[in-house]
This record gives C-alpha cells, structure tokens and sequence, in this order.
C-alpha cells in the first residue's frame, strides 16, 4: 500500500468568508484517501524587508513556514485574483519564502493552484502569475487541469461549502491528478 501524501495548504486570501479558503476547506471531503492536508496561516508574517534578515536568515515566523512547507510532500495554493495579478499577502509570503540559505521553503516542493472568484473567468490571470512566480523558485507547479471557480457566490454558500455538484464533482477530479503530480516528486530526492 503507498504510503499517504501529507500536504500543506495556503490561503491568498486573509478575509473571513474567503472563497478561496473555502475551497481549500472543503478539498479534504472531496479528497482521495491518499491525501491528507494540513492549512498554513500566512497572515502574521511582516511585510518583505530585508532589514528584518539577521546574518543573512529571515524572521523565525518565515523559518517556522520554510520548516513545515519543506517536511510536506507538496503544497497546494489557493489563489484570488485582485487586479489581474495574485494578492499582495500571497506575494510576500512567497518572497519570504524564497530566503535564508539554500534550500529556501519552496525549492522542489510540488505545486498546485486553485481559485476562486466573483467574476466570470475565474482566477486565470492570478494564476498565471503565480505560475510564473513558482517556476523561478523552482517549485514545480501542476500544469493541468485547472481549477478555475468562477461566479463563486453561485457555488459556495454562506457556510463556506461548495454546493455547487459540478464544481465539487471537478475537483474531486483535479484532487486525483494532485495526488498523481505529487508523487512525481519524492520528498527524499529534494533533501
């Protein structure tokens, strides 16, 4: 039997009610049993300041999260969309993430991405941008299926769940494919 995925999840979005952390907290239920996650919480890091790095090493909070994202099998990403580019928040975590000696936090960790949004086209441009962003830290981000909620008040309720069957029936879809991409990248061949 193979041994289970342990995987991290964070949310690009910091406000209650969020879309896209509800799609991350309802990714567990729709799961294969091989997949086991775990949420990161992004927003008590600072703002980037390499003022903050003593002797070339970030603040413990950025170690804390290079630590848990590095011990996983992979990291799943939940993106919104604001002004056709990833959050603020999401993008210094990720610059954080990406200092201190080598191997920074996300250096060969698998990727994927999902997003939610109000709109009509989902989160195609944040993602693509946050694509970019993990392709230069070197963290290999799933190429396909996407997932792509758009008109996400139609979807989610008020209690966070996704209602929506044909969305929950998708990624139900696209968690398969995660646990195939994942396993591409044996945690042991990146340490």
């Amino acid at each position: 039997m193979t041994a289970p995925l342990n995987l991290v999840t964070i949310s690009g979005s910091l406000r209650r009610g969020s879309f896209n952390t509800a799609l991350l907290d309802n990714i567990p239920d729709l799961a294969p049993s091989g997949l086991i996650f775990r949420r990161l919480e992004i927003r008590h890091l600072p703002v980037y300041d390499g003022d903050l790095e003593v002797d070339d090493m970030p603040p413990d909070a950025v170690r804390e999260l290079q630590r848990q994202i590095r011990a996983s099998d992979g990291i799943v990403i939940a993106t919104p969309e604001y002004n056709h580019g990833m959050p603020g928040g999401l993008k210094n975590a990720i610059d954080w993430l990406s200092r201190g000696p080598a191997p920074h936090g996300l250096q060969g960790v698998p990727s994927a991405m999902l997003g939610a949004s109000d709109g009509t086209i989902g989160t195609t441009r944040s993602q693509s941008h946050l694509r970019q962003t993990l392709a230069a830290l070197n963290s290999p981000a799933m190429p396909q299926p996407q997932v792509l909620v758009a008109r996400a008040q139609d979807k989610i309720d008020v209690d966070g769940k996704v209602t929506d069957e044909s969305t929950r029936k998708f990624i139900r879809g696209w968690l398969v494919e995660v646990e195939r991409w994942m396993r591409r990248f044996p945690r042991s061949e990146r340490e």
